[in-house]
């Protein structure tokens, strides 16, 4: 009898032992906590499909040390030594793709937790507050962000990282310990820049699935983890008879300062009892020069992605935002985009938007500094100009109408003696105009004037 316990002994220790060998690749990042005042390393603009940046399924996972906002530690190889796979996901608050897939996340510890290792790496922010987001080259804090109050910076030091995962946390339920990337972001640099990758790992170290989008199709996290744990699959997902409907929330034509981001939202609503692939397609993209767009439905595209596909669950609806980055000019886009179902060719919409954009003169806080002083308004033969010091070094003003065409073109007399010019605007239709100065360092000044007859 004590033969046959310590036999059933070493068996289960072999087992246990076998189940846990795993090899990875050399550490990389961080080997002690960071000191809150240590600075954020620069941050590279990405290029590149998150799908194919990074590792892939079939390599080998490399090993790396990361902490909670309590100090406590974390590396790969003590989460593989348990003996069960992890499934780490990259998490940014100010994603809403991110938010938007706690949920998911939270039923996959509930489901899973007993047999998987479940835990989020907080990189940097997505669409930061007034900085450029690396992933489109723009400032685009976003309508979901702005909406619901989300507006951070991006953190300079990793306390600030700290403190808006503190945030995070005190806001939302999320059941799976969360752990702050290095200063460095060596995590987000090695595994593939991405606000919300993910990898689930086999108990060997290697990748068995990367996810370029947590959960999103056509990736199925719960038949990828039932498909690693030898678990019964059924994937579904396939759209098989559904419908849906498109409302465009906001208006076609929207009209913005130069330098915004214009946003065009709608709903694509699934009232049937089946799910629905809705491929979306940028159908027109007419940008002036220094102009872009994207398409944002569960994600936001980069600039250059024109096509997109969605699966929208029976019964559930989806919000959809196309977004019109603008620079300093006054200008008009023209887009046309295009919703399908990928089942019924005959389920499809397509709206024409149009952005526009007017005088700063709409900020009140900038009229005082960047108003350009004209007289009288209305006016109809002539337009007098005020030249104060601050562009008495321009050389040119242009009159734009509503469309953003320069309609008119003046040479600014030298030398720059008298306070005042007189402009001829005998020769114009009746409407509204904008007259535009750009001094000697590029800044750009504006007044809105008014031609009635």
């Amino acid at each position: 009898m004590r033969k046959l316990l310590l036999s059933s002994i070493l068996i289960f220790f072999l087992c246990s032992t076998l189940s846990a060998q795993f090899s990875l690749l050399p550490s990389i990042g961080v080997n002690s906590l960071p000191a809150d005042s240590e600075p954020v390393c620069y941050i590279p603009l990405v290029n590149g499909s998150f799908n194919i940046n990074g590792i892939q399924a079939g390599d080998t996972a490399s090993d790396f040390k990361l902490f909670d906002l309590a100090g406590d530690s974390v590396t790969l190889s003590e989460k593989l030594s348990t003996g069960k796979p992890v499934l780490m996901i990259a998490g940014s608050y100010t994603c809403p793709v991110f938010r938007n897939k706690v949920g998911s996340i939270n039923n996959v510890v509930s489901l899973y937790g007993n047999q998987i290792e479940v835990f989020i790496v907080y990189t940097l922010e997505a669409h930061p507050d007034i900085d450029t987001s690396v992933y489109f080259g723009y400032v685009n804090t976003g309508a979901a962000n702005i909406n619901a109050g989300i507006l951070y910076r991006q953190p300079v030091t990793y306390g600030e990282r700290k403190d808006v995962v503190q945030d995070m946390l005190a806001a939302m339920t999320i059941n799976a310990p969360v752990y702050l990337d290095g200063p460095c972001i060596n995590w987000w640099s090695h595994y593939g820049p991405a606000p919300n990758n993910a990898y689930l790992i086999d108990t060997n170290g290697v990748v068995f699935a990367k996810h370029g989008w947590y959960d999103k199709f056509p990736d199925n996290i719960i038949c990828d983890i039932d498909s690693l744990l030898g678990n019964p699959v059924s994937c579904g997902g396939q759209g098989s008879n559904g419908n849906f409907n498109f409302t465009l929330l906001s208006n076609d034509t929207i009209t913005g300062t130069p330098g915004s981001t214009i946003t065009f939202s709608g709903d694509l609503i699934n009232n049937s009892s089946a799910d629905v692939i809705v491929d979306i397609y940028r159908l027109q993209n007419n940008m002036p020069a220094g102009w872009a767009s994207s398409l944002c439905a569960d994600v936001c595209y980069p600039t250059t992605t024109d096509t997109a596909s969605i699966l929208i669950p029976a019964g559930m609806v989806q919000h959809f935002y196309f977004y019109v980055y603008t620079d300093n000019s006054l200008d008009t886009a023209r887009a046309r985009v295009g919703f399908r179902n990928r089942n019924n060719p005959t389920n499809q919409f397509a709206r024409n938007l149009f952005g526009i954009t007017e005088s700063l003169t709409s900020e009140p806080e900038l009229i005082s500094l960047l108003e350009l002083k004209v007289f009288p308004n209305p006016a109809s033969d002539n337009l007098i100009v005020d030249l104060t010091e601050s562009y008495k070094s321009a050389s040119q003003m242009v009159i734009v109408d509503l469309a953003g065409r320069v309609v008119g073109e003046y040479e600014l007399p030298e030398p720059r003696t008298q306070e005042q010019i007189s402009i001829d605007i005998s020769g114009y239709d009746a409407g509204t105009y904008f007259l535009k100065v750009a001094d000697i360092s590029g800044q750009s000044y504006f007044s809105k004037f008014i031609i009635a007859r």
